[in-house]
């Protein structure tokens, strides 16, 4: 499709959870991700009635909220009445928002059938088909709207893998989770969890399973969720959170107690952490046989009681084996596939590809790894991967643009440049450059960016070489705002090529100790544009220069 916005509209209907919302953002955060590496405008609309709308907001996503059905039974609406203005309102903020791409999760038809008439408002759709009851599955109303759908994600092992909000390398460390939860020692400690706390009976079973563990020494996290209604119980040993994203502090706790639902079971084992289950009946959710993989793995046990509980956690500390059980259930993260499976319908292959090469494990773990806390969190990732695209040589598709139009100015005589292929091996040299001078990233970041902008011809390859022979140089003078310093001194280079800069720079460094001094001769003999860069240097590389 042309260049212009990409307009995406994601629709997640939960009940009293907040399950499907939290599928979708978690496809949504690698498609933020991936369009922007490919420099292409996107808005995204989430549409929900999960009461834990906030959750979008928190990571970075514009939602729309309309009240759940559970919201307007407890509110006293007639079903009838609700149906109606669900329908409509549904109808009329899609053909509002005009999307090029609409993300279903679960029910094609939306919930109740309000969505049925909306699909047709866009023309490209994507199912997330979580595994459903075969009986649910099998009826006429659900499988007559499969094919509707150009893409259908199956988020489980039938296809890429379960979908969990976090990557591994976004997950704080064993230590640094402990020391967030206030966990004191080597004392064993136990995640408690109803999922996103909605249910009802939450408030009544949370305090018998804390109280039981208590009883035995663990310490207890709490995870209440963000619906949890009921009441608060903190003390010794006891440390409760009602966070929207728990899942960055498993790595902390040694064992877990857990309902069976989608999104908990998959956090859990995604993170080795072995789990006494207290599965829920759910009409569609066969949340029994979900749990019941995770026994038949060694991952964890299923309860008949609660009194059973403390018994079953007990003997899953003493396997050594459970939480390696528990991620060789979940062994990888499937929300990055989901992601390149529905921009396949709207977006160009080369570029997905290009895309998929570069969007690595390791590229993610270096973004989370430099990002700035206190700063925005999109605007960082966009700055990073606006220089992973730069130090790639370009998109794919964008290349084969320019060199349409250098093909005519070519055949009208006119000299042209030759084009770079996008070369997906960049940004890999580069983080290994930066680890292996021991260069900080925003440093080496903001030294690409300025050689890039100084010497508008060079292109990725010619950076990448550049920064190679320049980082071991620069190291030697321990100031890299000094280094920033020099490139921003340097006039704009129309003329002069990158890797002969490199080549006259070097030697000249090399008879300095301290950059400052260097700066300082470099824009005394410059004058501000009295002689050219290539000049300047011949003179400093000279045994005796002249003022």
């Amino acid at each position: 499709m042309s260049r212009s916005k990409l307009r995406i509209v994601s629709y997640a209907i939960n009940g009293r959870g907040m399950g499907h919302l939290v599928r979708q953002l978690s496809i949504l955060r690698w498609v933020r991700r991936i369009v922007a590496l490919l420099d292409r405008s996107c808005e995204i609309w989430i549409l929900t009635s999960s009461e834990a709308d906030t959750l979008a907001r928190r990571e970075g996503f514009v939602s729309l909220k309309m009240p759940s059905k559970a919201m307007m039974r407890d509110a006293g609406i007639e079903p009838a009445r609700y149906l109606a203005i669900a329908r409509t309102w549904v109808l009329q903020t899609i053909a509002g928002l005009q999307p090029d791409l609409l993300l279903v999760d679960t029910f094609p038809g939306g919930s109740f059938g309000e969505l049925v008439a909306a699909l047709e408002l866009a023309p490209h759709r994507a199912l997330v088909a979580r595994k459903v009851r075969d009986n649910f599955a099998e009826e006429d109303a659900y499988r007559a709207l499969l094919p509707l759908y150009e893409r259908i994600i199956l988020p489980d092992d039938r296809a890429g893998g379960p979908i969990v909000i976090r990557e591994r390398s976004e997950l704080l460390s064993r230590e640094a989770a402990r020391e967030a939860l206030g966990i004191p020692g080597d004392v064993p400690a136990i995640w408690v969890t109803r999922g996103g706390g909605g249910d009802v009976d939450a408030a009544s079973e949370l305090p018998r399973l804390i109280a039981s563990l208590r009883g035995r020494g663990w310490h207890v996290v709490v995870g209440a969720g963000p619906l949890y209604q009921g009441p608060e119980i903190r003390g010794e040993g006891i440390t409760w959170l009602c966070r929207y994203t728990p899942v960055e502090l498993l790595l902390g706790v040694d064992a877990a107690v857990s309902a069976g639902g989608y999104n908990t079971f998959h956090e859990l084992m995604f993170a080795g952490v072995p789990t006494v289950f207290l599965p829920q009946p759910r009409i569609a959710d066969d949340q029994e046989e979900r749990v019941r993989r995770a026994e038949t793995a060694g991952a964890g046990k299923v309860a008949t009681t609660h009194r059973d509980v403390a018994d079953l956690v007990a003997e899953l500390l003493a396997d050594p084996n459970a939480s390696a059980a528990a991620r060789a259930l979940v062994p990888r993260n499937g929300a990055r596939a989901a992601a390149f499976e529905i921009l396949s319908a709207v977006l160009p292959e080369a570029d997905l590809k290009m895309a998929a090469e570069v969007l690595t494990p390791e590229l993610l773990g270096l973004i989370h790894r430099t990002r700035d806390p206190r700063g925005n969190a999109t605007k960082s990732l966009k700055r990073t991967l606006d220089l992973v695209r730069l130090l790639s040589g370009g998109v794919p598709s964008d290349v084969g643009r320019r060199r349409a139009v250098l093909a005519e100015l070519e055949a009208r005589g006119e000299r042209v440049p030759e084009l770079q292929e996008p070369e997906t091996s960049g940004i890999s040299r580069f983080v290994a450059l930066c680890e292996r001078e021991s260069v900080p990233f925003e440093s080496a970041e903001l030294v690409i960016r300025g050689l890039a902008k100084k010497f508008p011809a060079a292109v990725g390859v010619d950076l990448i070489a550049a920064a190679e022979a320049l980082f071991p140089v620069f190291g030697r003078f321990d100031d890299w705002m000094g280094a920033v310093s020099l490139l921003r001194a340097i006039p704009t280079q129309r003329n002069y090529v990158l890797a002969t800069f490199v080549d006259d720079v070097l030697p000249w460094l090399a008879r300095h100790d301290d950059l400052f001094d260097a700066v300082r001769d470099l824009s005394r003999l410059e004058g501000a544009g009295d002689r050219s860069v290539a000049e300047v240097l011949k003179l400093l590389n000279a045994p005796t220069p002249e003022a």
